[in-house]
């Protein structure tokens, strides 16, 4: 016996006008958030010249150059989700993972982190890596179907 699946309610006029707003505010705040964000990237990047002309330290500009690197992976993510309204999990992977490399690389003092803490950043790493895998496989599983069966996008 075969399962329908249940046909889906229509909204109400004001249901309709509800979600009509909430999406829009929703992309509101991910506008501004994007704004902010490639306002703190220009930021940044001055910040790190500055440190370059004036008494080059290597560690501090490392930390300059991941935070820039991480805040554009950020702005990329918000652009996407206004044109897409969703993201790859595979770009958020990516994201964590450069994220905890950044906390890694500053860490100065790896004692004064404790061992619970680095196992739980090895673990994260590990998931995140495990999650960045499934999607490319997912990805790559797609792009085969369509090129078997002649599909085009």
């Amino acid at each position: 016996m075969a399962i329908l699946p249940k046909p889906k309610k229509e909204l109400t006029p004001l249901e309709s006008t509800a979600l009509k707003w909430m999406n829009f505010s929703f992309d509101l705040v991910v506008i501004v958030l994007a704004l902010l964000t490639m306002a703190y990237v220009i930021y940044a990047i001055y910040d790190l010249i500055e440190i370059m002309f004036h008494g080059f330290d290597v560690e501090e500009a490392l930390h300059e150059f991941l935070l820039v690197i991480i805040l554009l992976e950020l702005f990329e993510l918000l652009t996407l989700y206004i044109k897409e309204h969703h993201v790859s999990m595979r770009r958020v992977a990516e994201l964590g993972v450069v994220a905890i490399v950044r906390k890694l690389v500053i860490t100065v003092d790896y004692k004064s982190l404790g061992w619970e803490v680095m196992l739980g950043m090895a673990a994260l790493i590990f998931v995140l890596g495990w999650i960045y895998v499934q999607e490319r496989r997912r990805v790559s599983e797609e792009e085969k179907f369509i090129v078997e069966h002649g599909l085009d996008r």
